[in-house]
């Protein structure tokens, strides 16, 4: 009977205490949620190595005013050829070297012709040498 008597007081005081607040609620005021712009997507810039690194002097940009050495152009036409096309256009190189090629190692040998300001990358395999590319110094 006790435990029936409890049950019944703390079932009014539940209900007192939840009616005990009366009135009319008043309604909030709330403001419409104001949208939060998404994230702009990575750029390729930004999230490769060194990206947050800023430099200390701007890099140099290239004006097409720049008058290009007629003998680079000469030397670019050649691109594909053999050499001796590349020696009939331009002349023999100042210095040249060779070394084990490292796209085909023990079969041939990649070349370094030296000319004033440029120089040019080929590859010889047995008695012919090709002309691969014209590499314009930098200083």
């Amino acid at each position: 009977m006790k435990k029936r008597l409890f049950t019944a007081l703390f079932a009014l005081t539940l209900l007192f205490t939840l009616c005990a607040c009366g009135g009319s609620p008043s309604p909030v005021e709330t403001a419409a949620p104001t949208p939060t712009p998404a994230p702009a997507a990575p750029s390729l810039e930004s999230v490769l190595p060194g990206s947050n690194l800023t430099a200390a002097t701007p890099a140099p940009v290239e004006t097409p005013d720049e008058e290009v050495n007629p003998l680079v152009e000469a030397a670019m036409a050649c691109i594909g050829e053999d050499v001796s096309v590349l020696y009939k256009a331009i002349g023999e190189p100042a210095d040249s070297s060779y070394a084990s090629s490292c796209l085909n190692p023990g079969v041939g040998e990649d070349g370094e012709l030296y000319y004033d300001g440029f120089y040019v990358a080929t590859y010889r395999e047995g008695e012919r040498e090709t002309v691969r590319d014209v590499i314009v110094d930098a200083g």
